[in-house]
């Protein structure tokens, strides 16, 4: 889905011009820039969509709205690796996987 700024203020109703420019200048979305102008993606959509939702809602700044969602997508990346990790742990032989949990169990508990 590419979409343009009027056709992107159509689809997310609480999204106005000057909203998205300030939005835009804290970074919370980089449109692509392409020969016909700049073009938003679904990804783009939802991170407005939050931005919009949670400015309402807290009625956070952009600056701090752009910090959260940056925090937001810190999380999903680790929970992307994490589950990366968990089906290596799941790939392993019995006697490997019990040593890994022994050692991951451990170390969680002398981290506190």
């Amino acid at each position: 889905m590419s979409l343009t700024e009027e056709q992107l203020i159509a689809t997310i109703t609480r999204l106005t011009s000057a909203r998205l420019t300030e939005y835009l200048a804290a970074e919370i979305v980089i449109p692509e820039q392409t020969d016909e102008g700049l073009v938003y993606h679904s990804l783009d959509v939802a991170r407005l969509e939050l931005a919009c939702e949670l400015h309402d809602q807290y009625e956070m700044e952009p600056d701090a709205l752009s910090m959260m969602i940056s925090l937001i997508d810190q999380m999903h990346g680790l929970r992307a690796e994490l589950r990366e990790v968990l089906n290596a742990v799941e790939a392993q032989s019995d006697p490997v996987r019990q040593q890994l949990i022994e050692v991951i169990g451990t170390a969680r508990f002398r981290r506190r």
